[in-house]
């Protein structure tokens, strides 16, 4: 016996939001542009590392890479191209996407918190014994910290950046 599904006064995340009404000051233009770019160099940067992982690798060691380092790169690869996907759901300009703009920065950044510490820790107190010369732990440091400095400007000092809408019909309208 079938039964009818009941009915809520609580809307299901999934289902289609009411058409909304951009703010022409902050229609989030530079926001969507700065999450294709970094979408776009996730794909850049993590696809060589899946298919092309030891020419890769030659150019960061002279030494053969093991197994483990190999599998570890093409995972990490594959991380890279997954955090991608945050980056594209926010990218529209609706209202589920706008509102998941802030969640999607402040998780990169956790990331980017993490791993910059941690590769300046292991230049200054392991250097080449930590597998990776000094100046690939530098410069991926600072790839990560140019990009960190952007998500803290864009939330803290142009948050107007994100974006901005009213939902059509609203109260007040």
């Amino acid at each position: 016996m079938a039964t009818s599904r009941p009915t809520s006064k609580y809307v299901l995340p999934t289902t289609i939001s009411r058409p909304i009404n951009l703010d022409p000051s902050a229609p989030g233009s530079i926001m969507r542009s700065a999450l294709l770019i970094e979408a776009l160099s996730n794909f850049l940067g993590g696809i060589p590392m899946i298919f092309l992982t030891r020419p890769l690798l030659s150019l960061i060691s002279s030494e053969t890479p093991s197994p483990l380092a190999v599998s570890l790169t093409q995972w990490l690869g594959g991380l890279i191209c997954g955090l991608a996907a945050p980056l594209l759901l926010a990218y529209p300009n609706t209202k589920r996407a706008m509102e998941s703009r802030t969640t999607v920065y402040w998780t990169l950044g956790a990331g980017e918190g993490a791993l910059i510490p941690l590769m300046l820790w292991q230049y200054m107190t392991q250097g080449q014994a930590s597998g990776l010369p000094g100046g690939f732990l530098l410069g991926a440091a600072g790839v990560l910290a140019a990009t960190a400095v952007w998500r803290v400007w864009v939330m803290f000092v142009r948050p107007e950046w994100m974006g901005r809408y009213r939902e059509e019909g609203a109260k007040g309208e």
